[in-house]
């Protein structure tokens, strides 16, 4: 297998491979690889320039035929900064290709006062050429591969990928697996729906999540448990006056993934489950986020999590 800093490089089946990070922690996302006969299809982009062009090496050390679609499965700069690299036609759901649109003249180095280690060279959003609705078809040697969108979850935009005939489904942040995961621009209600609707349309499938390592049954299980107990945990503060995402966390804890690492994101969740309670639509626009940084910060030095997995 081609040599990778920061991934595992895992053969699926023939002609289809999942770039694993190997830390899967913030803005270190899973890449998928599908060759499409004269083409490559390339299933989220990283966040950087130096890191999307190590996928292209990798695509040319496989002997995969040159980049031709790429597949955003949503519109976060960790799945979508690096379009630009591949010089291919790229497909968003059209909620997705609306956020990009607003969010285009966001300079990514916005996020180095927080993330001083990330190196955000070359990280820029990209205007997809095609945005789609629920459901797409793309014909590959593959067989059929079925781009669909699950309804809001971790964001308004999450799409997955499957390929049906190798038992395979690319789902991006709608699976995070040994990694906490983060609904503040999502809807914790909503993600438990759509993880509900993944279980029962691929079961049996290898999934490959956004961020950690491959996925099976067992993980879909654990990570509905976690948001059950986010959205339950809320619910019954929320009842007592209780409105303080900090305050809620120290009392729920991260229950069943309570070794999972990025345990601190319990904060941002609670926030949006709080929003969900409200009535607010999922996807609407968080106005405290530097707060909920700082209490976000202020619960993992309380916990001594790590940020490693």
């Amino acid at each position: 297998m081609p040599g990778c800093e920061w991934c595992r490089v895992e053969e699926l089946d023939t002609g289809v491979y999942a770039l694993i990070d190997v830390d899967g922690g913030w803005f270190r996302s899973n890449t998928g690889l599908i060759d499409a006969g004269d083409y490559t299809i390339v299933v989220d982009t990283q966040y950087n320039e130096p890191r999307a062009k190590a996928v292209r090496s990798i695509i040319e050390e496989l002997g995969l035929p040159r980049p031709g679609l790429v597949i955003n499965t949503h519109h976060h700069g960790d799945h979508a900064w690096g379009n630009h690299v591949f010089e291919a036609i790229s497909i968003m759901h059209e909620q997705a290709a609306s956020l990009v649109e607003a969010l285009k003249d966001v300079a990514p180095d916005i996020y180095k006062p927080f993330f001083p280690q990330l190196d955000f060279t070359g990280s820029k959003y990209t205007i997809p050429n095609i945005a789609v609705g629920d459901r797409v078809v793309v014909n590959t040697p593959r067989g059929r591969l079925i781009v669909r969108h699950m309804g809001p979850a971790h964001t308004i935009g999450d799409i997955v990928v499957e390929l049906s005939r190798s038992n395979i489904v690319f789902a991006g942040d709608l699976v995070f697996n040994k990694v906490t995961p983060l609904a503040i621009d999502g809807s914790v209600k909503e993600w438990i729906n759509a993880l509900e609707a993944l279980r029962r349309e691929y079961r049996g499938y290898t999934i490959v999540g956004g961020h950690g390592p491959l996925a099976g049954e067992d993980v879909l299980e654990t990570l509905i448990a976690y948001l059950r107990h986010v959205m339950e945990g809320t619910s019954h503060f929320y009842r007592l006056g209780v409105r303080d995402p900090l305050e809620v966390a120290k009392r729920i804890g991260n229950g069943p993934i309570s070794d999972w690492s990025e345990g601190e994101r319990i904060v941002l969740n609670i926030a949006r489950a709080f929003m969900d309670l409200e009535g607010q639509p999922p996807g609407s626009t968080v106005d405290n986020l530097p707060e909920l940084a700082q209490k976000m910060m202020l619960y993992k030095e309380a916990r001594g999590y790590s940020t490693r997995p």
